[in-house]
């Protein structure tokens, strides 16, 4: 009788254990998509914006005073989510590879922002930087899914 008590809570608690970890999973999962969308969205805006100056040479003035501020403001939301994803993915992957893609996304993308080649490499150095942080994500994601 004390036996089958034993088994009953040792079963407990590994179904408990595994509802846990798969809850943790499910966090990081939601970190890198989050991430992900914040890199399209970020994407999109480098990638529409010249093409907006060229089609509307009317807001040029707007979007030139409001280009970096954008840049600074996405820029701030991906850093901690991106920092804290990548972090959680290491810790259950080890892939160091992972962290090097987005931490050379995330430099590139303030290397941009504060204009260290000048202005006009802004939204190339963006887009590159984006990219990287944009596959580090992915690898995450995959590697999450590999364990659920």
């Amino acid at each position: 009788m004390h036996a089958e008590g034993l088994s009953a809570s040792l079963c407990h608690l590994s179904t408990q254990q595994l509802k846990v970890s798969n809850s943790e999973t499910a966090n990081k999962s939601k970190l890198d998509r989050t991430a992900i969308w914040l890199s399209g969205l970020c994407l999109i805006h480098c990638l529409a914006v010249p093409v907006t100056l060229l089609l509307l040479p009317s807001v040029h003035s707007w979007l030139a005073a409001t280009e970096t501020m954008s840049h600074w403001l996405l820029l701030a939301f991906a850093v901690p989510i991106s920092v804290l994803a990548l972090w959680r993915g290491y810790q259950s992957a080890k892939s160091i590879l992972t962290l090097v893609l987005g931490g050379a996304g995330l430099t590139l993308m303030f290397l941009a922002v504060i204009h260290v080649l000048g202005e006009s490499w802004e939204i190339p150095l963006t887009v590159v930087g984006v990219l990287l942080v944009l596959f580090a994500h992915i690898r995450n994601l995959t590697h999450h899914q590999h364990l659920e």
